[in-house]
């Protein structure tokens, strides 16, 4: 019965505080919070838990939560403390929140807290490591954390690599799209580059050159033809890849073979594409 009884209370609690304020939550941001942005303000619990996905609005309710708590006089800005990973989105929380409340309420980054307690604890502050200031230093750090994870962990390793070939490229091929400007503006958005660092102009090409790269195959990627191709009236050949210890080319053609009604395999291409101008280049 107590926990029953406790639940009924906490819910017309809730109830009432969304009622209550329904204009303050309206205007608290550029744009009215959402139903579970309320909520996550208005709950009133010891600690409470919010899972939410990059963009979708964390800041604005860490923002609007020490602002409600302000105003409705459940806290004092002393104290409440709030924390963020960057100093930038600290120091953008603190303006936030002065702004809308005319009170100054203390953001840190989870490195200052944790310097600050060890300056009160200890009497005196450590001077910090080279890497924690030095962008440089910061890398080298990092590169030498995995080079020995990847030694000790080979799985690591490979993950690692996959991550990197994959996370980052939004998997669309030419087939994809209907007009080529919107297959070349999405090119252009991705920015697809590969492990070895090149930009290439497909996803198919980023696929091909990711796994020579990963079988330690090096390659060239778009090099000059060796052989000169005159009266052909075009711009120099460059195949998409060479082989740099065999010599061998490596050229991607975006067709796909298409099994027709009496039984013969067609060359297709992509919607926007003149399949018979393309199949004659090839």
């Amino acid at each position: 019965a107590p926990k029953r009884f406790r639940e009924q209370a906490i819910a017309r609690f809730v109830e009432t505080e969304l009622m209550h304020w329904h204009d303050f939550f309206d205007s608290v941001e550029s744009n009215p919070l959402t139903p579970e942005q309320r909520l996550a303000i208005v709950v009133d619990e010891d600690a409470t838990l919010v899972l939410a996905g990059a963009g979708s609005g964390k800041t604005s309710v860490i923002t609007a939560k020490a602002a409600y708590l302000m105003k409705a006089g459940i806290r004092k800005p002393e104290e409440i403390l709030l924390l963020a990973f960057a100093r930038g989105a600290a120091q953008e929380m603190s303006a936030r929140i002065e702004e809308r409340c005319g009170a100054p309420v203390e953001v840190k980054t989870f490195h200052a807290l944790a310097y600050h307690i060890i300056g009160v604890v200890d009497g005196s502050k450590p001077a910090l490591a080279p890497h924690a200031t030095d962008d440089v230093a910061f890398l080298a750090l990092i590169r030498k954390i995995l080079k020995d994870l990847f030694g000790a962990q080979p799985a690591v390793y490979r993950a690692t690599i996959d991550w990197f070939a994959q996370f980052f490229v939004v998997p669309q091929s030419s087939w994809d799209f209907k007009t080529k400007d919107a297959y070349y503006t999405y090119i252009e958005k991705q920015d697809l580059r590969t492990l070895q660092g090149e930009q290439v102009k497909s996803y198919e090409e980023l696929l091909i050159a990711n796994w020579l790269y990963e079988k330690g195959i090096a390659y060239a990627y778009e090099p000059l033809y060796e052989l000169p191709l005159k009266g052909t009236g075009r711009r120099i050949y460059t195949p998409d890849f060479r082989l740099t210890d065999s010599g061998i080319y490596i050229e991607h053609f975006g067709v796909r073979r298409k099994r027709m009604r009496d039984g013969t395999e067609h060359l297709m291409t992509a919607p926007y594409i003149d399949r018979d101008a393309y199949l004659a280049d090839m």
